[in-house]
Parts: C-alpha cells; sequence; structure tokens
C-alpha cells in the first residue's frame, strides 16, 4: 500500500478541480493574468496577492484531504494493470494520516512568506537580466561557425 501513495496523491491532485469547481466558496477567484502586466515579482510581494493565494491553496488542500481513496486505488491499480489493494471505501487522506489535518493552516501560515521570498529572489534575477543577456551574447560571438 505504501507503494501506492505517490500514485494515489497525483490521482488526487489530477482530481481535484472537479469537486473544487463543484462546491460553492467565498473563496476571491486567483488572478494570474492581468491587463497591466504586474511583474512577477511585485505580484509575489503583494500581501493580497499572497493571502489570496495561500486560501486557494489552502482549500485545494482540504479539498484532497477528504477525498474518498477506494476509486482512486482502484484507478491507480488499472493503470498498473494489478489488483489494487481493497482500501475501505470511506477513507480518506485525512483518516490515513490524521496530522494532515495541520496541513492546510501551515500553509496559510507559510505560503506568504515563501511567495515574499520569491518576489526577492525574482526582483534579483531581473536585475541580473542585462548582465546575463550580455554574457549569452558573448557567448554566441565566440563560439566557432560551422
Amino acid at each position: 500500500m505504501a507503494k501506492s501513495y505517490p500514485i494515489l496523491l497525483s490521482l488526487a491532485a489530477l482530481a481535484a478541480p472537479a469537486p473544487l469547481l463543484a462546491q460553492e466558496a467565498d473563496v476571491p477567484p486567483l488572478e494570474l493574468a492581468d491587463e497591466d502586466d504586474t511583474p512577477l515579482a511585485e505580484k509575489f510581494s503583494d500581501p493580497d496577492f499572497q493571502r489570496q493565494t495561500a486560501l486557494m491553496v489552502s482549500t485545494m488542500t482540504e479539498v484532497l484531504l477528504d477525498m474518498p481513496l477506494a476509486p482512486m486505488m482502484d484507478a491507480a491499480g488499472e493503470m498498473a494493470g494489478e489488483d489494487a489493494p481493497k482500501v475501505d471505501p470511506d477513507a480518506t487522506l485525512r483518516s490515513l494520516a490524521p496530522g494532515a489535518s495541520e496541513i492546510p493552516r501551515q500553509i496559510e501560515r507559510n505560503l506568504p512568506r515563501a511567495m515574499e521570498a520569491m518576489g526577492s529572489m525574482t526582483e534579483a534575477l531581473e536585475a541580473m537580466k542585462p548582465a546575463l543577456k550580455d554574457m549569452a551574447a558573448r557567448l554566441q560571438d565566440s563560439l566557432p561557425e560551422d
């Protein structure tokens, strides 16, 4: 059964949008693309965008934790061409790993901090972009002609 967990989690991630879309929730839509072409570093540093993203990922995690595992195990077995291990029809990831209930709260707490760090790294890469382009041009010029 332990070998099946990665397949199970992959299937859960693929199936997550369906139940998530079927629910009514007060989660504001996450807008990744907008007309003002806000730089990614700025978006990642925006507290509202961070909060919105953390809420969305936390909500998706809640849905994944409560999805029944039996249908996914059957599908995983079918894909592997093997008989799937018998799983309690009421089993969920949350019921198999009770400590997993803390994951959505950890996401809400830590994702904004991680996004802030990604924003800072993106700014640093943007600052390096001219030097990297120059280096690429010099490398291209130094390559032998065919």
